[in-house]
């Protein structure tokens, strides 16, 4: 866009930050912790203690045995509060929009996303995420040609409309729900286990699998690294909700086919807890096809 279009259209109007591959790969989830509560484990810990009479007003006070073995009680309660005072900042780019609209949902967590009424995406030719049915498909599967035919006519249309004066806000309209995209999220500990019980579960759209892989990297690789081992275990409760209850929280009418849920309704009726389940691989409800019934 020229300089006299973008004025025109919108003064606040700019060029948004391409998330497309320079080698011109598909555009894939990449998170980044931004920042995340120093010591996380020892400062909740250190508030757990005064449950039993313990003051700690340092953290570093508080002993590694001590930290994992109030975690571990967390665990096998419902009394979670003190896993809010471990709050994390993620810088999540490559996303769909369909994504962000589900992740924006969690009310106790913070966002600011890009703005496609002011970021115009000129690039979106490259930008729009394939779904997982078109993954290992060559270029001239039936499925990829409609797919990317209809993408590129979309992108160009949105471009033209951009150039010729529209303001970005107007021409938005036009742009796939898998248009990518960048978002900070905010939130604390507590409500994060909750929702990846829910988002790494069968019933949750393949991309949150994909965005948790990349969580669970950033969280395990930020900070010194004699500290990790605190990270490490942050990372291990993020789990579907059977996972981490013991039985399936999807059993409604409403609910999807899944590919595990006979199996962990048998293990919860016969009270069998997770760590028991020989017969489960974990990664089954992970995969894209999790909650599609076989034809």
């Amino acid at each position: 866009m020229t300089k006299e279009i973008r004025k025109w259209a919108d003064e606040a109007m700019y060029t948004a930050e391409p998330l497309s591959s320079a080698f011109g790969e598909p555009v894939r989830p990449h998170v980044t912790l931004v920042s995340m509560t120093d010591q996380p484990l020892r400062v909740m810990a250190a508030a757990s203690e005064l449950y039993q009479g313990g003051v700690y007003s340092d953290p570093l006070n508080i002993t590694k045995e001590q930290a994992i073995k109030w975690l571990d009680g967390f665990m096998a309660s419902k009394i979670s509060a003190p896993l809010e005072f471990i709050t994390l900042h993620f810088l999540i780019e490559g996303v769909t929009r369909a994504f962000t609209h589900q992740l924006v949902r969690q009310r106790t967590a913070v966002f600011v996303q890009e703005s496609m009424r002011f970021a115009v995406k000129e690039n979106a030719i490259a930008e729009v995420a394939y779904p997982p049915s078109l993954d290992g498909k060559p270029d001239d599967h039936a499925w990829r040609v409609t797919w990317d035919n209809a993408v590129a006519h979309v992108a160009r249309a949105y471009n033209q409309l951009v150039d010729s004066g529209m303001p970005a806000e107007d021409a938005r309209g036009l742009l796939p729900t898998n248009i990518t995209t960048r978002i900070h999220y905010h939130t604390d500990l507590r409500n994060m286990v909750n929702m990846a019980g829910m988002r790494l579960c069968s019933q949750a759209q393949a991309e949150w699998k994909q965005v948790f892989a990349e969580i669970i990297h950033a969280i395990i690789s930020y900070g010194p690294q004699a500290e990790r081992w605190q990270q490490v275990q942050i990372a291990n409760l993020f789990r579907p909700i059977c996972y981490q209850t013991g039985s399936c929280g999807f059993n409604g009418p409403a609910d999807r086919w899944c590919v595990i849920r006979d199996r962990v309704n048998a293990h919860s009726a016969a009270g069998d807890p997770p760590g028991t389940w020989r017969d489960i691989d974990p990664r089954e409800p992970l995969h894209h096809a999790a909650a599609r019934r076989p034809q």
